[in-house]
């Protein structure tokens, strides 16, 4: 009996340890299907999210990838933001607030964060704030690769707008996130 129970214990263990949990969205996503077999790499990707009301998200998988990527941010646009507040968002998996808003954002408790309604990030091309997003997220980790997680119910001009964005400061290789469809004759 002895041997099971350590045996229950070091599966348990390995399991705990090996988890990787999904992190809270701050908007829901519906991903639409596709064929396509391709996965996603788990380092160096950075993701943009778009849901079904057309706000924009952005994500890295790196919490000093995100903390360097706001502090190029916050200098670009000159806003002054504490270390803590710094530390704050380099735990938070994406980000949809607008920099009117960040610093706001950021003096939050826990709950009152989560709860928080994010905006999305401005994407128009007068107030295009998701490039300064993307430079920082380039210059905070040259290796990135680029990820759309698009609501299949996202309106095409928007996730559109992303796409010239992207092509518009050179990175134009990116993937866009699809659910695995399956086949009527595999089921």
């Amino acid at each position: 009996m002895n041997p099971m129970v350590d045996m229950a214990f070091l599966l348990v263990s390995f399991f705990m340890m090996t988890t990787t949990f999904k992190a809270d969205l701050p908007a829901e996503i519906s991903i639409p299907f596709s064929k396509a077999q391709l996965k996603l790499p788990d380092k160096n990707i950075c993701t943009i999210t778009i849901d079904a009301e057309g706000r924009v998200f952005i994500g890295l998988d790196n919490k000093f990838d995100r903390k360097q990527m706001l502090q190029y941010v916050a200098q670009q646009n000159a806003i002054n933001l504490s270390s803590d507040q710094a530390e704050l968002f380099s735990l938070l998996s994406s980000s949809g607030v607008p920099l009117e808003e960040i610093s706001h954002f950021l003096t939050l408790e826990g709950d009152e964060r989560k709860a928080y309604y994010q905006s999305g990030i401005p994407i128009s091309k007068e107030n295009n704030q998701l490039r300064n997003w993307l430079i920082g997220s380039r210059l905070s980790n040259p290796n990135l690769r680029f990820a759309i997680n698009g609501d299949g119910d996202a309106s095409v001009a928007i996730v559109k707008r992303v796409f010239d964005i992207l092509q518009d400061i050179n990175i134009t290789r990116f993937n866009l996130v699809t659910d695995t469809e399956i086949d009527a004759s595999e089921s």
